[in-house]
């Protein structure tokens, strides 16, 4: 029996089995497609301003930038992977106010996600892909998880599978209110002078990523759970692009994506032991800001996981 089975490896699930890996604590993680591959892949990457933020979330925003400079120096050094991380400026128009900020961080998802997985396999942790699960329960000493392929038992469980989170809680009775949002982005390229600011209003962002790409987005489709980006979702965020940044017309388009983001009603989100329970965690309804919060949401639940742990044993 493993000491903690987590549901869900994009960058939520990964971050914390990575913390929980760097105590030397034995985890599998639990992915319903390819790991990394989510919705996680789907995101810019920005670390937001908290202006940009309920302010219930400032403390734990601020938490989670101080940790991702360490975190991705980190994967680089167990990895090699380059995550992207780098501070530069940021200016934000909102209600025809400008908001410039002289540095803030962002990373990349997509080899963030790429370097906790080859660290967590250097590691010996198991993520098993493809692997759908039916049906969570819990009894006084293990929770038991039932899928497609197979049994896993273990001390606890970290459910952080997004927008899927809601229907496995369903399973062991926890009830938990969320809904999807669409979101659709692009990837443009542009010759010459490189975009060197995150620029941002309310209609569009455009963050400019160190191997010369130009990430713009993003729709915001509340209850839309489709897949695949429309004509209209593009062409509305390129004339948003244009009016905040004009030589963006000149760019030429890589990459169109979509992803579905697991909002909550309270627009916070679920962090912690579930209600009623001793061993089935909450890790998910991160919204837009998943990338952003993910190391602090994984200290948070590190730091509850080891200290159940501890009490147990004693």
């Amino acid at each position: 029996m493993t000491n903690h089975i987590i549901i869900g490896g994009g960058v939520i699930g990964l971050t914390l089995a990575y913390g929980l890996a760097c105590q030397n604590e034995s985890v599998v993680v639990l992915e319903r497609g390819a790991g990394g591959q989510g919705t996680s892949r789907a995101a810019a990457g920005m670390l937001a301003t908290d202006i940009e933020l309920r302010e219930e979330l400032h403390a734990l925003a601020a938490r989670s930038r101080r940790l991702y400079p360490l975190l991705a120096r980190r994967l680089e050094r167990e990895t090699g992977i380059d995550c992207g991380y780098r501070e530069q400026p940021f200016l934000l128009k909102r209600k025809g106010r400008e908001h410039l900020f002289p540095a803030v961080g962002q990373i990349d998802p997509r080899r963030l996600t790429t370097a906790l997985m080859y660290a967590l396999h250097a590691r010996g942790i198991s993520i098993e892909e493809q692997v759908e699960v039916t049906r969570i329960e819990e009894s006084d000493d293990f929770v038991r998880i039932e899928s497609n392929a197979g049994t896993w038992t273990g001390r606890t469980v970290t459910v952080a599978a997004g927008r899927g989170s809601q229907a496995l809680l369903d399973t062991a009775g926890i009830s938990i209110a969320t809904y999807g949002v669409k979101g659709e982005c692009l990837a443009v390229r542009l010759a010459g002078q490189p975009l060197r600011s995150i620029l941002f209003d309310d209609a569009v962002y455009l963050v400019p990523k160190a191997d010369g790409r130009i990430l713009i987005g993003a729709t915001e489709l509340p209850h839309d759970e489709t897949v695949g980006v429309s004509v209209a979702g593009v062409t509305s965020l390129l004339q948003a692009a244009e009016r905040l940044y004009p030589p963006i017309r000149d760019a030429v388009i890589e990459e169109v994506w979509s992803g579905v983001r697991p909002q909550t009603a309270s627009g916070l989100p679920y962090i912690g032991v579930a209600d009623s329970s001793r061993r089935i965690f909450l890790a998910t309804g991160h919204h837009r800001h998943g990338i952003l919060l993910a190391p602090a949401t994984a200290e948070v639940l590190v730091n509850t996981l080891r200290l159940i742990q501890k009490e147990e044993v004693r």
